[in-house]
């Protein structure tokens, strides 16, 4: 049975677009746009998330729009 380089491409990419997506659903980014960046990407995409992650968190304590519910 041979190894296939392109099916392993292709699962390695659909499970970062998952992934993806269920990250930005946790931190509360848009998750479509994200699914589909790691879906194109792959895990490449995990620098340009987390750049985001840290400037959406800056903005928002910036502006001083968040609350600690406990």
């Amino acid at each position: 049975m041979q190894f296939s380089w392109l099916f392993m491409l292709v699962l390695l990419s659909i499970s970062s677009g998952f992934l993806f997506g269920f990250a930005a659903y946790k931190h509360g980014l848009a998750v479509k746009r994200w699914g589909c960046v790691g879906c194109i990407l792959g895990p490449l995409t995990y620098p340009l998330f987390s750049t985001h992650k840290r400037l959406a968190d800056m903005k928002v304590r910036r502006h001083g729009r968040f609350r600690i519910e406990g």
